[in-house]
């Protein structure tokens, strides 16, 4: 039994290993040569981008499928996905309760335009359009009330597929050519998926970009989650979370929710009915030190 479990950690720590291996090296280029470019050629190198895949599609079958340890997969990212998300869109209570707020948030600021609530949706019934992007497996695909599109740089599994977010172009519809994402449709998602994605990313400038196009891909209401690893005490990058908040703010998300884990942070932002709402908040709780920039902590390595 020992045996089997220092196996099983032997092969945690290796596979954990190559995807750090892999960020280290693409950081380091994006230093070194400027982030178009070593991003073009980390799109090259298909043999590290399958190892990646591959790496990552079997450290999340640790996660996410041991449900023979209830305290490893309470844990699990794509659970707490899935469970905000059914508290969020299928229980109305939570879903009502954030419009209510931003309506509150709307009659405190001076010269702020309303809204009328007897001409918008009151429930989700059926299913919800999810965007998850950087999905590599596609985790949600067991959920019958989730209608997934997920792409990746390298799927390693057939219903995902092939694309890469920061040159898909936001459209009418979603269009692909010779396998690969090239479009996809403005304000058709009621729900986008970052998880485990913006570290993959090595600029502030490019993070930003990603949650810019969610933005444009959501409609209003529609929320944008992120699962950022996070391994250290809730304070230690809580400057730099509050300035994530800030910078979204910015451009018209509201954060509705915040969610410290043993190795990740949760945190869900909604698309305002009213985006001056959520600009105005971030500018009145701007603080000194705070820019419109995502930045993460390997930025300073």
């Amino acid at each position: 039994m020992d045996e089997c479990a220092n196996d099983s950690k032997e092969e945690h720590l290796r596979l954990a290993s190559i995807i750090k291996d892999c960020h280290d090296k693409l950081r380091s280029q994006s230093k070194l040569k400027g982030m178009k470019k070593a991003w073009s050629e980390h799109l090259q190198n298909t043999a590290l981008l399958e190892q990646y895949s591959t790496a990552m599609h079997r450290l999340a079958s640790i996660w996410e499928t041991n449900t023979t340890n209830p305290n490893l997969y309470a844990r699990s990212r794509v659970k707490w996905i899935i469970d905000y998300c059914n508290s969020y869109f299928f229980t109305n209570k939570v879903f009502l309760e954030k419009r209510d707020r931003e309506q509150r948030l709307a009659a405190s600021y001076t010269d702020m335009p309303t809204f009328e609530t007897s001409e918008l949706k009151t429930s989700f019934t059926n299913s919800v359009n999810v965007l998850d992007v950087g999905s590599c497996f596609n985790p949600f695909a067991g959920e019958s009330n989730f209608n997934v599109t997920a792409i990746d740089l390298c799927p390693a599994t057939s219903d995902v597929l092939k694309g890469d977010f920061l040159k898909v172009m936001v459209d009418k519809k979603i269009i692909t050519e010779d396998g690969e994402v090239l479009r996809l449709p403005c304000e058709y998602y009621d729900c986008v998926i970052f998880s485990l994605l913006l570290e993959y990313i090595p600029s502030p400038e490019e993070r930003l970009h990603c949650c810019q196009k969610a933005y444009e891909l959501l409609h209003a209401e529609g929320i944008l989650i992120i699962i950022t690893p996070d391994s250290q005490h809730v304070g230690k990058n809580a400057k730099l979370m509050k300035n994530w908040r800030y910078t979204l703010g910015t451009l018209g998300f509201y954060r509705i929710c915040f969610e410290k884990l043993a190795h990740i942070t949760c945190m869900v932002f909604r698309k305002s009915l009213i985006p001056a709402v959520a600009q105005r908040w971030a500018e009145l709780h701007r603080e000194d030190y705070m820019s419109k920039t995502i930045n993460i902590p390997q930025d300073k390595v």
